[in-house]
Formats: C-alpha cells, structure tokens, sequence
C-alpha cells in the first residue's frame, strides 16, 4: 500500500473518540457568584434536611416530583454545568438494572401473565420511586458541596446544633469529626483515582493476558480485592498522619473557625418558601 492511499484510508477513517474514565466529582466547589452561591450554608444544608424529612413522610411521586423541582430549580439558579455531574462506571448502571429485574420477581400485586413467567408491575413501581427519591437526595447533598466552600459547612453546623448545647451534648466533637470527615473524604477520592492509574499502567488493557483475565468472574474479583485492599492500606496511612499531626497541634480540643456567610434576608425568603411549599404538599397529598 502507498503512503498517498494510507493516508486517503486515515484520512476517511475518522479517528475513535477517548472513552472518559468514571471520576467522582462529590464535595467539590464549582466556582460562581450565582443566588445559590451566596447563601449561607446552614440555610442549604437545612433545605436539604427539609426536602429529606418531607419524601420520608410521604415518599409518593408527587411529592418526590416537588423535591425534584426544588432541587432542579436549585441546579439552575446555581449554574452548575453537567460535566459537574460524576461519571459512573458502567458496572453502577449494570446493578441498578439487575436490580430492577430482581423486582420483576416479587409477588406485588398488581402482576402480569407473560407465558409462565409472572412479572410484578407493584414491585416494579416500587423500585422505580425508590430509585428516584434516591437520586433527588444525592443531587441535593452534591449541589450543597458544588455551591459551598468546603470550609464553611463546619461552622454552619455548629451555629445549627448550638440548641444541643444546653443539653451537654459534645457538639464541638461532632463538628470536628464532620469537618475532617469532609475535608478527608476528596483526598480519598484522589488516592483512589491515582490507585486505580497505577493500575492501569500496570495491566496494559491491550494485551491478551489482560483481556483474557478481566473478561473472568475471578479476574475481576482479584482486581476488585487488590485494589480495595490498597485503598484500605493507603487510607490507614492517611489516618495515621492525620492523627499524628493533631496531636501534635493539642488534639482536637477548641472550636471551629468562624465562616464568612451569614443569615441573611435571602435565607430567610428560601426557608420559608421551601418550608410553606412541602407543608402545603404533605396537607394535600394527605386529605
């Protein structure tokens, strides 16, 4: 073959588009001066809480779709892009839908006849609204982290549990171990991302020795054990270091540090629009 004819063939061939790798974008802060932005962080944490409390009480697809509506009503207002969404592997879809036919199997009325096989619509349904109440709250946590510094979420508990102070309760303890538990939980998801390219360059995927490994139940599973299992060496590590330098500043004694947000007017209009709408949702679905 000439180089004029190769060139014609890759030329016409058009070039295979990357396959994006699964990364988990959780607690990370998209920049922006946008309404949600501004408010304190108290006020979104407990927009949260609310929306959480008011599908428990009634987990029905009206009120999911009013928690829905909020929280997409909040994805907009926060101009958050979609590539701030997390890339989930393909494995994650693959259980959710294993999921869904292991419910086909219920007894649930009502059924339906396909032959000898009897399908449960009920248990269908049922996984379908679970599954959806699950995504709206995820999504409302990830918008609290995609419009809030990571530093002010300690201080807005604290300033929220302060009542449970009366009570003698060790609310300054709590809120630390919440603030290192956030402040920890990205270095994680960094040490997991670089665990998981080690090991790429370790398997090169196009050699058949690799192919033929991960294409076993037991390749995967031996690939899934190592890499948990240095997840849970290295995260040890990080805990120890961790642990050592706070001893080494006095333990974890003292309070939070003061944050920059306050509450607001603008706080007060969300709290009370969010309260009155899932008080007026709950009073209707339930005449």
């Amino acid at each position: 073959m000439s180089r004029a004819t190769a060139t014609a063939t890759a030329t016409a061939t058009p070039a295979r588009r990357p396959r994006r790798e699964p990364e988990l974008t959780f607690l990370r802060l998209v920049p922006g001066t946008s309404f949600v932005h501004r408010l304190w962080a108290g006020t979104k944490l407990l927009v949260a809480f609310i929306l959480a409390i008011a599908v428990s009480i009634s987990p029905t697809w009206a009120m999911i779709g009013i928690a829905a509506g909020v929280v997409a009503l909040g994805l907009i207002a926060g101009r958050i892009p979609l590539g701030a969404f997390p890339r989930l592997p393909q494995w994650f879809f693959v259980a959710v839908l294993v999921g869904a036919l292991l419910n086909l199997w219920s007894d649930t009325p009502p059924v339906v006849h396909v032959g000898a096989v009897t399908l449960s619509i009920g248990a269908l349904g049922d996984w379908a609204r679970l599954t959806a109440l699950t995504v709206v709250l995820v999504v409302s946590g990830a918008l609290v982290g995609w419009t809030t510094p990571l530093g002010d979420v300690a201080p807005a508990l604290s300033a929220l549990l302060r009542p449970l102070r009366w009570l003698r309760l060790p609310v300054e303890e709590w809120v630390i171990g919440v603030a290192l538990a956030i402040r920890c939980l990205p270095l994680l998801i960094d040490e997991i991302r670089s665990l998981a390219a080690a090991r790429r360059l370790r398997s090169h995927p196009d050699s058949e020795a690799t192919a033929r490994r991960r294409g076993t139940v037991h390749g995967l599973l031996t690939e899934a054990h190592d890499l948990m299992a240095t997840a849970v060496v290295v995260s040890i590590r990080r805990a120890r270091d961790l642990g050592d330098a706070l001893v080494a500043r006095g333990g974890v004694g003292g309070s939070v540090s003061a944050e920059r947000a306050r509450f607001g007017l603008a706080d007060a209009f969300v709290l009370i629009a969010v309260v009155a709408l899932c008080v007026v949702a709950l009073a209707v679905l339930h005449l």
